[in-house]
């Protein structure tokens, strides 16, 4: 459960990130702006002290509408219509919850960074780009019969 909240803090942090130093409404507000008319995506640097632990990461996150994916060195999260599928690909192995929204992403993100004083994440922005929407299919995760799901819904 640990390297879930790990997960999520990363994600949370990438996708607020790239608008620098706003309230997280703020910056769930643009990213839900940003996401109506186009698709964005944001290729990061990440690292990160939650807790006790260090992150280190690189990767991209691609949103649009209410749907999201995080492509790291390590993990992948897709918000797909049928929920949130989070993946350590490594071992194949896959996480679902329920879907999240931008409004879990925002009380997600005031939550860590109330939960401890310590808490330090740095995230820098390599890129950011605004193309035409994917197809829905886009964010939907591929998984074979040698995955390991566990489904939370």
């Amino acid at each position: 459960m640990k390297n879930l909240l790990h997960i999520s803090v990363l994600f949370l942090t990438l996708v607020s990130a790239n608008l620098f130093a706003q309230t997280p409404d703020k910056l769930v507000a643009d990213i839900r702006s940003a996401a109506e008319d186009s698709c964005i995506t944001v290729s990061y640097v990440l690292d990160a002290k939650v807790d006790d632990a260090s992150l280190k990461d690189k990767g991209t996150v691609t949103a649009q509408d209410d749907l999201w994916c995080l492509k790291g060195q390590t993990i992948e999260v897709y918000t797909c219509e049928d929920g949130t599928w989070i993946l350590h690909t490594e071992s194949k192995e896959a996480v679902v919850e329920p879907k999240w929204t931008y409004d879990d992403l925002e009380k997600f993100y005031k939550t860590i960074l109330s939960t401890s004083a310590s808490n330090d994440v740095q995230v820098k922005i390599v890129s950011k780009t605004m193309t035409e929407k994917n197809p829905v299919s886009f964010y939907v995760p591929k998984t074979g019969a040698d995955w390991i799901v566990t489904d939370l819904r």
